[in-house]
């Protein structure tokens, strides 16, 4: 993950070719665990209202 000056104060946060790899490989493994997705965001602690958006966009296997 890298952060790149656009020429806005806030700049864009963006992932280089091998880091947007990794996290394909970290969610394909992520899906074999027992919770699958679901399980690993509780475990995080992240929010409710978007642990039910993250999944709503998750596709059935």
């Amino acid at each position: 993950m890298i952060h790149v000056h656009d020429g806005s104060e806030e700049g864009i946060t963006t992932f280089t070719d091998r880091g947007i790899e990794s996290l394909q490989e970290f969610l394909a493994d992520i899906r074999t665990w027992e919770g699958g997705v679901r399980q690993f965001l509780i475990d995080e602690q992240c929010d409710q209202e978007k642990i039910e958006r993250i999944i709503a966009d998750e596709p059935k296997s």
